[in-house]
């Protein structure tokens, strides 16, 4: 109610979706926003996405392409995508609203499926079947057939996914001004599996090489269907960015010491 009370002051026209305004128990006078079937639906330049990293990522993929830019105020654990906490709200958001803020375009992955295009925010996993044994998986770089090896999946992820499931697999952390994705995989049954580092315009195809197994296909946590033995997707860097929205003043380096290398007490 904080934020809405803010926007009503401010004069800045709000959109809620139903689903939104139930939990909210929002007044249906419309006093404080217009209640909407579907967000993704209005014509909306600015988007406020309350909660962890998940909701965000939700968030940026409502919209057509990722193009409409997305605050995040972070009610979850992590928050490494959101400007501020909800302590901050108070002081960080309407200067923000005001229009004093930065935007961070931040680079979308590419997965091509047969004749099918969809984007990315954080990361593109190959990932085994839920409680099935490993698969096997070749991947190659353009023409260049680079490994094949048993493991639980593969995990490419954009520099602002570096820190999720690729973080885990003891990929590296990527800087966000990166034009760049991140190939690694998750428990390799190999001792020569390292993570791989890809430039723009190079493109990575995974093959399914497994006898019989099916591996599943996740995007930003979402379930994207599945490659069949012998199947294939292939992913690249999109020539399209997301936009998130940042605190003026704020620092990628900042973010990343207080959230993953000296967390605050």
């Amino acid at each position: 109610m904080q934020l809405l009370e803010l926007c009503r002051e401010m004069e800045i026209e709000v959109a809620v979706p139903e689903n939104e305004a139930r939990k909210s128990a929002l007044p249906e006078d419309g006093r404080l926003a217009a209640v909407v079937p579907r967000l993704e639906d209005e014509q909306v330049d600015f988007c406020v996405a309350m909660g962890g990293d998940g909701t965000i990522l939700r968030a940026l993929n409502r919209f057509r392409d990722m193009a409409t830019p997305v605050l995040g105020i972070n009610f979850g654990r992590m928050g490494f995508l959101s400007a501020f906490g909800p302590g901050d709200i108070s002081r960080q958001l309407r200067p923000v609203l005001a229009g004093e803020f930065t935007l961070l375009d931040l680079c979308l992955l590419r997965m091509r499926l047969g004749e099918e295009s969809r984007l990315a925010f954080n990361d593109v996993v190959v990932h085994k079947p839920d409680g099935g044994s490993v698969i096997r998986l070749a991947y190659s770089v353009g023409d260049v057939e680079m490994d094949s090896f048993q493991c639980d999946g593969l995990v490419a992820a954009t520099p602002a996914g570096s820190t999720a499931y690729n973080l885990s697999n003891g990929g590296p952390l990527a800087s966000l001004a990166l034009e760049a994705f991140i190939l690694s995989a998750i428990a390799p049954h190999t001792l020569h599996s390292r993570p791989l580092v890809l430039a723009a315009g190079e493109r990575v195809r995974i093959i399914n090489r497994s006898m019989s197994a099916e591996a599943s296909l996740f995007l930003d946590g979402r379930a994207e269907g599945s490659l069949p033995p012998g199947g294939e997707v292939e992913i690249s860097l999109s020539g399209r960015k997301a936009h998130l929205v940042q605190a003026a003043g704020a620092d990628f380096f900042q973010t990343l010491r207080q959230k993953f290398i000296r967390p605050q007490k």
